[in-house]
C-alpha cells in the first residue's frame, strides 16, 4: 500500500515562483535552443530555471552554472564528464538529463522539468512522518541511488533539497555528480569541499573520499529526518555539525521517537556507521534492508502516528534536538571553524516555527572548505581570533571570583587549543593518515585512478584467476580499511585471466599414460568411462573429452576419457529357419553382421527360397560386429523326372516308373497290354511319390 503525507497549502513548488529582481536570463535564448521563462531557484552551485526546448518544444529545467564557476575550465571539463556519466543513467526514480553545453560566458545542464516540489518541502510541512510513509519514501530514494550505484556514478549530495517529489507523487533523486564537479573545480583533495553538512559523511569531511558508502550515510541522515522531523546535529555552526559527523554517532531515533521497533535503530545506525566499512556496501543492500523491515511489521506499527519527545527531553537526550533547518546549508568549512566545533559545545535551540522554517530554505548557501594547514594557528586558526572568541568581557568591577572563573576559562581554552592541534595533526597535518579504499571489485585502471585521487601510489602484481577477468583487482596489499600515510604505495593484485592450458592427444594411450599426459599439461583427469570399440586394442583411449582442436583451457580443468573395452561380442540372430532371405538378412545385419555365403539345396520340408539353416548358430562360436553369418536357402523338394514307357508292356512301364518311386495307376481303352499313353508326360518333373496314368489297350 503507497502511503503519501499529504500536502500542506503553501508547499513551496518547483514552477511558478515569482522573480523578485528582474532575471537576466529571463527572456534569453540559451545556446540558440532553450527559451528561459522563469527562475525556479538558487543555490550555491548554480541557479535553475524553467524553459522551453525550441527544438523538441518540451519543457526543461534548465541549471546554469554560477559565473565563477563557469570560468573555470577545470571545473567546465569534470562538469562536461559528469554530465555525460549522469545522462547515460536512465530510471523513473532519477530525474533525467537531456543536454549540456557551453553558451559564451553561461555553462548550462537541460534535465527533465518535474513539476512539484522538494522532499524538503514535504518534510517542512509534515515530518516526522508515520513509520509506513518514511520507509515508503526512503524506499523510492534508494531505488533511483541504486540504480546509480548500479551503472558506476555516485551522487555525493544526496539531501532532501536533490530529491523532487512529482506532482505524480513520485520521488525522483537530481544532480548526480555536481558536488564531484564542483569539488574539483574548487581545489579538490587539498582545498574546498563542496557538500551539504548536515548529510556528510565522516570520511568526506576527512580526507574527500566518497564511494556509494557516501550516499549510504546520506541516505540514514534523510531517513532519520523523516522519522523525526530534525537533523541528528542540527544547530551551531556548519562547522560544529560536521566535527559532530565525524567524532559521534549518530543518535538512536528511539531516543527523539520512543516506542519504534529495534530495528528502525538498527537500520539507521547500520547506514550511518562512521565507519565506511561497516555500512551496506551501495543502496541497492540498504534498498533491502528496508524493504525486509517493512515487511517484518504489521500495519498497525507502520500507520501508527508518531509521538516525539518534548523538545526540551530530546535537547537533553540529543545534545541538540532542534528542528530541522529548512535548506541545511552547503558550506565551506573554514578550520578555524572545525576547531571551534571540537571546543565550544552546541547549545540547544528552540524550534523555529513551520514559516521560519520556509525562511530559512531561502537562506543563501556557501560551500565547505575541506581542513588544511594554511592557517598561523593550529588547523590555521588565527590566535589572535581565538584569544579573542574565548577572552570573557571586561567589567570595570571584577571581583576575586570573577577573576577565577576568568583564569580556569583561559586555563580550558589552552588545553582545547592542544587538543585542536592534535587533531589538525592527525587529520590534515604530518601525521595524518589515508584509509585504503576498497577497489574490489574493479579494473585496474580504475584502482590506479582512485588511489591517486586518496594521494595513494600504486604497483602491480599479476597472477592467474579463472574467476576474475583479465584486469580485475583480486586483492589489495595492504588490504581496503587499512590506514597509511599519504603517498603510500599499495600493491594491486591483478588478474591475468585463467592460465591456459593445451589438451594433449590421449587417444591410444592406456589409463596411467593418460592421467600423467594430463598432468603433465597441467590438467586434471576427468570422468573415465569405458566402451566398445572395433578399431582400438582393449585397455586403450578411444575418445577423450576435449579434442584437439578446442581452444586452450584453464589449468587444473578436468578432463575425462574413455578406454576400450575391445570389440562387441554379437551374438547371431536366432530362429532364421524358415523365413524368407530377405527377412534373414534384415535381422542379420541389424544385430551388427553380415550375411556371407548362401549355399542353395532341396529340402523336402523347407519351402522354396526360405532359409533351411544358418552357421553359425546362436550357440556356436562368439561372434563380433562386422562378422559372417552363412545360409543355406531351400530350392524346395527332390524332382523325378517321368520316363518314356509308351509302346512298353504294362508291367515293364510299371516296373520302370516304380523304380522312379512313382505310383501307376492304369486305365484301359480296349484289349491288349501295350501302353498306348502316359500322364504326365515323358520328361517332366514331378515329385517323388506322384502317381503316372498309363492307358492301357
Amino acid at each position: 500500500m503507497e502511503r503519501r503525507p499529504p500536502a500542506a497549502e503553501g508547499d513551496r513548488r518547483l514552477a511558478g515562483v515569482a522573480t523578485a529582481v528582474k532575471d537576466p536570463l529571463v527572456g534569453r535564448l540559451i545556446d540558440g535552443r532553450y527559451l528561459v521563462h522563469d527562475r525556479i531557484a538558487s543555490g550555491g552551485m548554480a541557479t535553475v530555471y524553467l524553459a522551453t526546448d525550441t527544438r523538441l518544444e518540451r519543457p526543461v529545467a534548465l541549471k546554469v552554472m554560477h559565473t565563477h564557476l563557469a570560468a573555470d575550465a577545470s571545473f567546465v571539463a569534470r562538469f562536461t564528464r559528469e554530465a555525460r556519466s549522469a545522462a547515460r543513467l536512465s530510471h523513473p526514480g532519477v530525474v533525467s538529463v537531456y543536454d549540456q553545453g557551453a553558451s559564451d560566458s553561461t555553462v548550462y545542464l537541460a534535465m527533465e522539468y518535474i513539476p512539484g516540489r522538494t522532499l524538503r518541502d514535504l518534510v517542512a510541512a509534515s515530518a516526522p512522518l508515520t513509520l509506513g510513509d518514511a520507509l515508503d519514501l526512503i524506499e523510492e530514494v534508494l531505488d533511483g541511488l541504486a540504480a546509480a550505484h548500479a551503472a558506476g556514478l555516485v551522487h555525493r549530495d544526496v539531501k532532501p533539497e536533490n530529491v523532487l517529489v512529482g506532482d505524480d507523487g513520485r520521488l525522483r533523486v537530481a544532480d548526480f555528480g555536481l558536488a564531484r564537479a564542483a569539488t574539483t573545480a574548487t581545489g579538490g583533495a587539498t582545498s574546498t569541499l563542496i557538500g551539504t553538512v548536515g548529510y556528510l559523511a565522516p570520511e568526506l569531511v576527512l580526507d574527500g573520499a566518497s564511494d556509494e558508502r557516501a550516499d549510504v550515510y546520506a541516505a540514514g541522515v534523510v531517513l532519520y529526518e523523516l522519522l523525526t522531523g530534525r537533523a541528528p546535529f542540527a544547530g551551531g555552526a556548519p562547522a560544529q555539525v560536521a566535527f559532530r559527523h565525524v567524532s559521534q554517532d549518530v543518535p538512536p531515533v528511539s531516543e527523539v521517537r520512543p516506542g519504534l521497533p529495534p530495528g528502525v535503530d538498527e537500520l539507521v545506525a547500520s547506514a550511518t556507521d562512521r565507519e565506511p566499512d561497516r555500512r551496506p556496501r551501495d543502496a541497492g543492500v540498504m534498498l533491502d534492508l528496508v524493504r525486509d523491515l517493512r515487511d517484518s511489521l504489521p500495519d498497525a506499527v507502520l500507520d501508527a502516528p508518531p509521538a516525539l519527545v518534548p523538545q526540551g527531553e530530546a535537547a537533553a537526550a540529543l545534545a541538540e534536538g532542534t528542528r530541522v533547518h529548512g535548506r541545511d546549508h552547503v558550506v565551506a568549512l573554514p578550520v578555524s571553524e572545525l576547531r571551534d566545533a571540537a571546543a565550544v559545545p552546541a547549545q540547544p535551540t528552540r524550534a523555529e516555527t513551520r514559516a521560519e522554517l520556509r525562511e530559512a530554505e531561502r537562506s543563501a548557501t556557501r560551500s565547505l572548505p575541506r581542513p588544511s594547514p594554511a592557517g598561523s594557528g593550529p588547523l590555521g586558526l588565527s590566535d589572535d581570533d581565538d584569544d579573542e572568541r574565548r577572552r570573557p568581557a571586561a567589567g570595570e568591577r571584577r571581583s576575586r571570583r570573577r577573576l577565577l572563573l576568568v583564569l580556569v576559562a583561559a586555563l580550558v581554552a589552552v588545553l582545547l587549543a592542544g587538543g585542536g592541534a592534535a587533531v589538525w595533526a592527525y587529520t590534515a597535518g604530518p601525521l595524518s593518515k589515508l584509509v585504503v579504499p576498497n577497489v574490489v571489485p574493479g579494473t585496474q585502471t580504475s584502482a590506479e585512478q582512485t588511489l591517486r585521487s586518496r594521494e595513494l601510489t600504486s604497483q602491480v602484481e599479476y597472477v592467474y584467476r579463472d574467476d576474475v577477468a583479465v584486469g580485475g583487482v583480486v586483492s589489495t596489499s595492504p588490504p581496503a580499511g587499512t590506514r597509511v600515510d599519504k603517498g603510500s604505495a599499495v600493491t594491486l593484485v591483478v588478474s591475468q585471466g585463467a592460465q591456459l592450458r593445451q589438451v594433449p592427444d590421449l587417444v591410444g594411450e592406456d589409463e596411467d599414460a593418460a592421467r600423467k599426459a594430463l598432468e603433465d599439461a597441467g590438467l586434471a583427469a576427468g570422468k573415465v568411462t569405458q566402451d566398445w570399440s572395433e578399431t582400438v586394442p582393449e585397455g586403450l583411449v578411444v575418445r577423450q573429452q576435449w579434442g584437439l582442436n578446442v581452444p586452450p583451457l584453464a589449468a587444473g580443468t578436468e578432463v575425462g576419457f574413455t578406454l576400450s573395452k575391445g570389440r562387441e561380442p554379437i551374438t547371431a540372430p536366432a530362429d532364421l529357419q524358415g523365413k524368407s532371405v530377405a527377412d534373414a538378412t534384415k535381422e542379420i545385419t541389424d544385430a551388427g553382421l553380415k550375411v556371407g555365403k548362401a549355399d542353395r539345396k532341396n529340402d523336402d520340408t523347407v519351402p522354396k527360397d526360405a532359409v533351411i539353416s544358418a552357421t553359425p548358430a546362436p550357440s556356436g562360436d562368439q561372434l563380433h560386429r562386422g562378422d559372417a553369418v552363412d545360409l543355406v536357402i531351400s530350392d524346395g523338394p527332390s524332382q523325378v523326372a517321368v520316363q518314356e514307357v509308351r509302346g512298353k508292356s504294362l508291367d515293364e512301364a510299371r516296373g520302370i516308373l516304380e523304380g522312379q518311386g512313382l505310383e501307376v495307376t492304369e486305365q484301359r481303352v480296349w484289349f491288349g497290354n501295350t501302353v498306348q499313353n502316359q500322364q504326365p508326360a515323358a520328361g517332366t518333373s514331378v515329385a517323388p511319390g506322384s502317381s503316372v496314368t498309363l492307358l492301357v489297350g
